[in-house]
């Protein structure tokens, strides 16, 4: 298939980086990247506590994820374990959302989730800078000055290269930016090796896929869909 003559636009999926836990660290004036740090909800129907977020330097240190239950936390004098504060982080996705609309109109902003917006600015990207990564840039530093948020960005020419990119590139690289084109889709996503890394396929429809002989991108990709 030649991914070349598809519709192609500007998309971007922007993620705030371990959301709930960069907000307590931010509001406790500490560095949300070396803090270990985990928000930890304390509901009766949890067992004694659900880690609901996890800051990188907890995943790093104790290789925490938001599976873990409160019985499950190192006892360690350097992890911090605070209470969830919904209404602040609404707070704070209000205030990147806001930013946010002042790189695309009102109907090419999509917030996904609580900590994850889609932009389409196929069509004011070139009021910002001279070459998108030179924009994306700007979004990232923008967020990290007035917020204290770090970003993650996914760009594609569609949202699903972009949420793709952002899941499969953009987390795991220095600059937290990932790119996917109509151009690259065969470099990019026919050679993703584990199936369920990809937004949108779960256990259940891995194991559905594997019934028709699809194991991998590359055998979706050439699928008939008939």
């Amino acid at each position: 298939m030649d991914y070349a003559h598809e519709p192609s636009g500007v998309f971007l999926v922007i993620d705030n980086k371990s959301f709930y836990a960069t907000c307590e660290c931010i509001e406790r004036g500490l560095d949300p990247m070396t803090t270990p740090l985990v928000v930890l909800s304390e509901a009766a129907n949890t067992g004694g506590g659900l880690v609901m977020a996890s800051s990188p330097k907890a995943k790093e240190l104790f290789h925490i994820t938001n599976v873990f239950r409160k019985r499950d936390l190192p006892d360690d004098e350097r992890l911090i374990v605070v209470p969830p504060r919904m209404n602040l982080y609404i707070e704070k996705n209000l205030a990147v959302n806001k930013i946010f609309n002042q790189y695309c109109a009102n109907e090419d902003l999509q917030p996904y989730s609580i900590d994850e917006s889609i932009l389409d600015i196929t069509h004011s990207w070139r009021l910002f800078g001279n070459n998108i990564l030179q924009v994306i840039r700007r979004i990232q530093h923008q967020v990290k000055t007035e917020l204290g948020l770090i970003t993650t960005v996914g760009l594609g020419n569609n949202p699903l290269q972009a949420k793709i990119a952002l899941d499969i590139y953009a987390k795991h690289n220095r600059e937290f930016i990932g790119v996917i084109t109509n151009n690259t889709v065969q470099k990019k996503i026919w050679t993703i090796p584990k199936i369920t890394d990809v937004w949108g396929i779960n256990v259940r429809t891995r194991d559905n896929l594997a019934r028709l002989g699809i194991h991998n991108m590359y055998q979706l990709a050439h699928a008939n869909p008939f």
